[in-house]
């Protein structure tokens, strides 16, 4: 007879006794819901499970009365320290008001100055010079002291995506970032190190509760020093000069991905020569009706925009460059827009791969048949998308001087043609050609089927294939 002996105490069994690698595998299928759940059973559940819960934050202001839990956010980042660790992910959402009632303003946090006290406590200790501004902004519910105050407690931040809901004013944010990027240790502040991703976005057009008087540039380009950051997308209002944040110029080593909106071509030189690695550049040109000056003009300077983007010309891949403008005041027709020069300068862009540009910024708005892509376009270019951008600009003639979109369907399958007869001198390795028409705003008898068809053919005869596409698809 054999006997088994049993431990008085019988150990832990189950999924409790399984190796930490294990649990952590099986958490990470699970949803919000169910970890939520989890931090019910027992302490250890609950700790691991909150590592997943606070990995990504995301809030999303939808309604204008009813602003996301930013706050019970930041209160529990107060009590319990340690969750603040966890966040590798803050993702901000959400429009600017479109009711008339409130696009005049800018909105705000209801907030009582008793559930301040800690936040408060908080500020103090970091003795940054702008305390007193950084309390002042906090009790009257200004978003971006709320949206400062989460920044300066995530040690592990890695992606950051602020939309136009929270970034109409954005000093305090800008203040907070200069501290912590600069002068962490001085202030207790985290770093940033770590920060990788950076989307900072403003609406698009005429904002106006925003003074346009008071520009966000200074508040952005501190994204640009940390030490880390491979994507880059903000929108900068167009100062009347880049000053950078200190006498040391940012040298972002693992920035290879750039977003630029808003940016008008005076200095898109100052931004792109910072960044000797980018890759990848998608730039907005647009232009600001009703705000002119010397920089917010009606006027494209191709000229300038070729020697920015000529400083990349050793490391950029992908370019796409787009082109707006919106109505302005009370006006019923879009305001005239001027092409001067020519971005004759990317014929020397080497390692330029794949190419998105309005047809206007290539050839103008005026339907000049002496023109020629070859004279533009990059010798290495594999896959080009040529856009309707700014079509309607100029409408009704509001500038009787400067032409209208004049290129027809005919004439720019003439373009394509005479550049496609010769394309293995001009560009051997092209691949794929698209044209991107602007829904709702290309005249119906444009490109009708008719047309696309000798545009295949075109493409089948010069071994490159056509497509037709809108741009709101790209």
């Amino acid at each position: 007879m054999s006997l088994t002996l049993r431990p008085k105490h019988q150990g832990p069994s189950g999924f409790t006794s399984c190796p930490a690698d294990i649990i952590y595998s099986v958490f990470e299928l699970l949803s919000s819901a169910e970890l939520h759940v989890l931090c019910l059973v027992n302490k250890k559940f609950r700790g691991i499970a909150e590592k997943f819960l606070y990995k990504k934050i995301q809030l999303t202001w939808q309604h204008p009365y009813h602003p996301p839990p930013i706050t019970q956010l930041l209160r529990t980042l107060i009590s319990r320290p340690h969750l603040a660790a966890y966040i590798k992910t803050l993702h901000l959402a959400g429009k600017t008001p479109t009711l008339a009632s409130l696009v005049s303003y800018i909105r705000t946090i209801p907030v009582s100055i008793a559930e301040l006290n800690e936040h408060i406590a908080f500020i103090r200790k970091t003795r940054v010079p702008y305390i007193d501004l950084w309390i002042q902004e906090l009790q009257q519910g200004t978003i971006n002291a709320f949206v400062a105050l989460l920044l300066a407690q995530l040690p592990n931040l890695r992606c950051l995506y602020l939309s136009p809901a929270f970034t109409q004013r954005s000093e305090i944010i800008g203040m907070v970032l200069r501290s912590a990027i600069f002068e962490p240790v001085e202030y207790g502040l985290p770093d940033l190190q770590h920060l990788r991703d950076v989307t900072y976005r403003l609406k698009i057009g005429h904002d106006r509760a925003r003074d346009k008087k008071v520009k966000n540039t200074a508040d952005v380009l501190p994204f640009f020093y940390l030490p880390n950051v491979q994507r880059i997308s903000v929108s900068l209002e167009s100062p009347l000069a880049i000053t950078w944040p200190t006498p040391q110029l940012p040298v972002p080593l693992t920035l290879t991905s750039l977003v630029l909106n808003s940016v008008r071509e005076n200095y898109l030189g100052d931004l792109l020569s910072v960044t000797p690695h980018l890759k990848s550049l998608r730039w907005r040109w647009f232009y600001d009706f009703g705000t002119d000056d010397v920089v917010n003009m009606p006027i494209v300077d191709l000229d300038r925009i070729g020697d920015a983007i000529s400083c990349l010309r050793g490391t950029l891949t992908d370019l796409k460059i787009l082109a707006e403008v919106q109505l302005g005041g009370n006006d019923i027709n879009l305001p005239g827009i001027k092409t001067e020069g020519s971005l004759s300068a990317m014929v020397n862009m080497e390692n330029l791969r794949i190419l998105q540009v309005p047809l206007a910024f290539l050839v103008g708005f005026a339907q000049d048949t002496t023109k020629r892509l070859q004279n533009v376009l990059p010798r290495y270019l594999e896959h080009l998308t040529i856009t309707y951008d700014l079509c309607l600009q100029n409408d009704e003639q509001m500038e009787p001087d400067w032409p209208e979109f004049e290129w027809e369907d005919h004439a720019v399958l003439g373009l394509l043609k005479s550049w496609l007869e010769d394309r293995k001198a001009f560009t051997p390795n092209l691949r794929g050609i698209s044209l991107g028409l602007a829904r709702n705003e290309t005249p119906d008898e444009e490109w009708d089927p008719i047309m696309r068809h000798q545009l295949t053919e075109l493409g089948a005869q010069a071994g490159v294939p056509f497509d037709v596409i809108f741009t709101d698809e790209i």
